[in-house]
């Protein structure tokens, strides 16, 4: 009996092996060129939540500063937990093209007490005497950015009551991935493990749009601008032992998977303080998008609104006239599902349209989200992948 169970679980391992190589070469993929180029705006790309060795990930700022230039990336921030250390080592610089950012994750067992610190001064960490709720307000008083996290758990309870902040994450991967260890969707991490060692065209089989969140974000921005980003919590070191670990999912897999996009009328000029200004304005102001980019590059996707004279893109706000509207412009068009959102209800989709205009005439919270349609073995089912999650243009009256 137990030979017959373990000959139908190595059968089941290659099974899933053999369709999982079938799968990638089969799954229809779009080859486009580089970043699309749009008047007077300029985009960027990077990605938030890297933990390093000074606290429970695996790579050093120099090693990853390595990966992040070789991936064409324009900055990353460093989310290290409860430590300033990578602050007073001062290893804020630019390795390559890309900028490196030391923040910190504040991590505490009370209600909001987790959330990034993200800004200039040098914030407190909790303690006996200082609760979380201290270290928010004061990054607040500072000017610093303060974004809730999901990295213990779900952010609950938000609403307009809820204490200041600057924005949340829409999305987390470390918990998305580790979501998918259930009984029905353990066979698409059995293929990414066992096919690819986690790269990122395997983590799209672990994708699922955050449709929770993407609703808590919804009801907070009916009442308050709140800014929307995705985290990796990206460590690269799974423990399998009290001194054995596995540097799974690597850095750089996690890294083509999941990014933030910013959009800025400000460019940057190669000194490290003025980019990284522009760049945390821009993230401040919600002026960037999410990208999953693990199956199509989305850089190229642009969202603004026009009202008389007034253009505007997202993170903004605008007045509504009579012909108000809103311009979606995407860098593929094809086998792609868009979606207009007003304060959380999806008020038109479009299939496979590039360009998209359109007319406002009810004020709200406006975004936008698209899906890439993908056939999947082992049954040829066709699935949307989530691909671009947009912050809202706020339309008044």
């Amino acid at each position: 009996m137990p030979r017959k169970v373990l000959s139908w679980i190595a059968f089941l391992v290659v099974a899933v092996i053999v369709v999982s190589i079938a799968n990638d070469l089969l799954t229809y993929r779009v080859p486009r060129e580089a970043a699309v180029q749009f008047g007077s705006y300029s985009e960027y790309t990077g990605i938030i939540g890297i933990r390093t060795v000074y606290s429970d990930g695996s790579g050093t700022y120099k090693g990853i500063g390595k990966t992040c230039d070789s991936l064409g990336l324009d900055f990353a921030i460093f989310t290290d937990s409860n430590t300033l250390q990578p602050m007073q080592d001062n290893l804020a610089h630019r390795f390559g093209i890309t900028l490196l950012i030391p923040a910190v994750e504040i991590s505490s067992p009370q209600k909001y007490g987790r959330f990034f610190v993200i800004g200039d001064s040098v914030p407190l960490l909790p303690g006996k005497d200082i609760t979380a709720d201290s270290v928010r307000r004061y990054a607040m008083q500072k000017g610093d950015m303060v974004i809730l996290t999901r990295s213990g758990g779900d952010a609950e309870g938000l609403s307009r009551n809820t204490p200041d902040f600057t924005g949340v994450e829409i999305y987390n991967f470390a918990r998305g991935w580790r979501s998918n260890l259930d009984f029905f969707r353990i066979n698409k991490l059995i293929a990414a493990y066992f096919v690819y060692g986690f790269t990122s065209k395997a983590l799209n089989y672990l994708l699922e749009y955050p449709a929770r969140e993407m609703k808590e974000f919804d009801e907070l921005n009916r009442s308050r601008r709140i800014v929307g980003i995705a985290s990796l919590n990206a460590t690269a070191n799974i423990k399998l032992g009290r001194r054995s670990t596995w540097q799974i999912p690597s850095y750089a897999s996690q890294f083509n998977l999941v990014r933030n996009i910013i959009i800025s009328r400000v460019p940057f000029n190669g000194l490290y303080e003025h980019d990284r200004e522009v760049l945390l304005n821009s993230l401040r102001h919600g002026n960037c998008y999410v990208a999953f980019s693990g199956l199509e590059n989305a850089r190229g996707f642009l969202f603004t609104a026009e009202s008389d004279t007034t253009v505007v893109m997202m993170g903004d706000s605008i007045r509504l006239s009579s012909t108000a509207k809103l311009n979606i412009t995407l860098p593929d068009s094809d086998r792609v599902e868009t979606q207009v959102v007003r304060n959380g209800t999806v008020v038109k989709t479009y299939n496979n349209v590039g360009s998209i205009i359109f007319p406002v005439s009810t004020p709200g919270a406006y975004r936008v989200q698209a899906f890439q349609k993908r056939t999947m073995l082992p049954f040829f089912i066709k699935r949307s992948f989530p691909w671009i999650l947009s912050n809202p243009i706020y339309v008044y009256r």
